[in-house]
Protein backbone atom coordinates (compact mmCIF):
# COMPACT_ATOMS: atom_id res chain seq x y z
CA UNK A 1 0.00 0.00 0.00
CA UNK A 2 1.19 3.07 -1.15
CA UNK A 3 1.58 6.44 1.17
CA UNK A 4 0.22 9.46 -0.63
CA UNK A 5 3.02 11.93 -1.63
CA UNK A 6 2.30 15.54 -1.86
CA UNK A 7 3.90 17.69 -4.02
CA UNK A 8 7.22 18.92 -2.60
CA UNK A 9 10.19 20.92 -4.01
CA UNK A 10 13.35 19.63 -2.72
CA UNK A 11 16.26 20.86 -3.42
CA UNK A 12 18.99 18.87 -5.29
CA UNK A 13 22.32 17.67 -3.77
CA UNK A 14 23.84 18.66 -6.69
CA UNK A 15 23.83 22.22 -6.06
CA UNK A 16 25.98 24.54 -4.20
CA UNK A 17 24.48 27.26 -1.63
CA UNK A 18 25.22 29.89 -4.05
CA UNK A 19 22.78 27.60 -6.73
CA UNK A 20 26.01 26.86 -8.92
CA UNK A 21 25.86 22.93 -10.39
CA UNK A 22 29.10 20.98 -10.25
CA UNK A 23 29.13 19.75 -13.92
CA UNK A 24 31.23 16.86 -12.84
CA UNK A 25 28.67 15.76 -10.35
CA UNK A 26 26.45 15.64 -13.26
CA UNK A 27 28.75 13.16 -15.33
CA UNK A 28 29.17 11.15 -12.10
CA UNK A 29 25.42 11.18 -11.18
CA UNK A 30 24.73 10.00 -15.33
CA UNK A 31 27.48 6.98 -14.39
CA UNK A 32 26.34 5.80 -11.36
CA UNK A 33 22.89 5.91 -12.61
CA UNK A 34 23.67 4.24 -16.20
CA UNK A 35 27.33 3.33 -16.79
CA UNK A 36 28.53 1.89 -13.66
CA UNK A 37 28.83 -1.65 -12.85
CA UNK A 38 29.59 -0.63 -9.39
CA UNK A 39 27.52 2.16 -7.43
CA UNK A 40 29.38 3.76 -4.46
CA UNK A 41 26.21 2.77 -1.90
CA UNK A 42 24.40 -0.82 -1.63
CA UNK A 43 20.81 -0.64 -0.82
CA UNK A 44 19.19 -3.15 1.44
CA UNK A 45 15.74 -2.87 0.06
CA UNK A 46 14.35 -5.29 2.54
CA UNK A 47 15.02 -2.79 5.60
CA UNK A 48 14.21 0.41 3.10
CA UNK A 49 11.17 -0.76 2.81
CA UNK A 50 10.25 -1.93 6.11
CA UNK A 51 11.97 1.95 7.31
CA UNK A 52 9.30 3.56 5.05
CA UNK A 53 6.59 1.48 6.36
CA UNK A 54 7.17 1.95 9.60
CA UNK A 55 8.30 5.74 9.14
CA UNK A 56 5.43 8.26 10.64
CA UNK A 57 6.02 11.04 8.09
CA UNK A 58 3.75 11.55 5.28
CA UNK A 59 6.23 12.85 2.59
CA UNK A 60 8.19 11.05 0.91
CA UNK A 61 11.15 13.31 -0.27
CA UNK A 62 11.50 14.25 2.87
CA UNK A 63 11.85 10.19 3.91
CA UNK A 64 14.46 9.90 0.78
CA UNK A 65 16.41 12.91 2.02
CA UNK A 66 17.11 11.74 5.38
CA UNK A 67 17.75 7.82 4.10
CA UNK A 68 20.36 9.29 2.00
CA UNK A 69 21.93 11.58 4.43
CA UNK A 70 22.01 9.22 7.11
CA UNK A 71 23.18 6.69 4.58
CA UNK A 72 26.76 8.72 3.76
CA UNK A 73 26.76 9.81 7.61
CA UNK A 74 27.97 6.53 8.01
CA UNK A 75 29.73 5.95 4.60
CA UNK A 76 31.90 9.21 4.60
CA UNK A 77 34.57 7.43 2.20
CA UNK A 78 31.98 7.06 -0.29
CA UNK A 79 30.02 10.57 -0.14
CA UNK A 80 29.88 12.98 -3.15
CA UNK A 81 26.91 15.10 -4.77
CA UNK A 82 26.57 12.52 -7.46
CA UNK A 83 26.64 9.47 -5.12
CA UNK A 84 24.33 11.42 -2.88
CA UNK A 85 21.87 12.10 -5.73
CA UNK A 86 21.88 8.67 -7.25
CA UNK A 87 20.81 7.12 -4.36
CA UNK A 88 18.01 9.38 -3.90
CA UNK A 89 16.66 8.86 -7.03
CA UNK A 90 17.11 5.15 -6.23
CA UNK A 91 15.71 4.92 -3.38
CA UNK A 92 12.72 7.29 -4.46
CA UNK A 93 12.30 5.46 -7.82
CA UNK A 94 11.85 2.12 -5.84
CA UNK A 95 9.33 3.62 -3.20
CA UNK A 96 7.09 5.05 -5.83
CA UNK A 97 7.28 1.97 -7.99
CA UNK A 98 8.07 3.56 -11.18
Amino acid sequence: MKKETKPHFSSSFLFNNELAINSKSIFMLNLYLNGLDKKPYTIDYNTLLMSYHLWKGDDIEDFCEKQTISYFLFNPLNDSAGAREAFYMDIREFLIGN
